[in-house]
């Protein structure tokens, strides 16, 4: 594992031989010390923002400043590392609840309850053919308002979707037919 004082980055990629709850230990102690922690994307449930392989580089962010459109870096009820974007956030008693969801899914993720939350991508590093490199500060204005409107769309997806589903739809769909047919 490489670190760096200097940047406070600490890059566990190279650490292949961590699995499972021992590589999410590491990733708490690496954020929850101050450090930033530097991930390398791996599924493409986030595509077309994350098509796999760019460098993430996420920081451990308190839970009142996290907002919709956020990607964040947690742990599903299984402990399973995941990175997902924030669709929907409430307050449940003394804590806030994150609703999630893949860009490339339907549907939302069960919710993340604000301890599972490891930190928030504020950094993408795509390269491109030919070694071209390309970081997006995903805290800045623009990109705030970008990830934003992806998170009101993919929830507004995922919503039609269930609808469809529902079979209030096929209902609707045969008044239409009786009524216009």
């Amino acid at each position: 594992m490489k670190t760096s004082s200097q940047n406070k980055v600490a890059d566990p990629i190279s650490s292949p031989e961590l699995i499972g709850p021992e590589k999410i230990r590491l990733f708490e102690d690496i954020l929850n010390g101050g450090l930033t922690l530097r991930v390398k994307v791996t599924g493409k449930s986030m595509a077309a923002v994350l098509q796999g392989g760019e460098l993430l580089t996420i920081k451990k962010t308190p839970s009142r400043s996290l907002h919709i459109g956020d990607l964040i870096f947690f742990k599903t009820l299984y402990g399973v590392p995941m990175l997902h974007r924030i669709v929907g956030k409430h307050r449940e008693k003394d804590m806030f609840i994150f609703q999630t969801k893949g860009d490339a899914l339907i549907t939302m993720d069960q919710p993340v309850p604000e301890h599972n939350i490891l930190g928030k991508v504020c950094r993408i590093e795509k390269t491109f053919s030919g070694g071209r490199t390309r970081q997006i500060e995903m805290e800045s204005g623009t990109w705030k308002v970008i990830n934003y409107f992806k998170a009101i769309i993919g929830l507004g997806r995922s919503k039609v979707y269930t609808l469809l589903r529902s079979g209030l739809f096929s209902s609707f769909r045969h008044v239409i037919k009786k009524v216009f047919i």
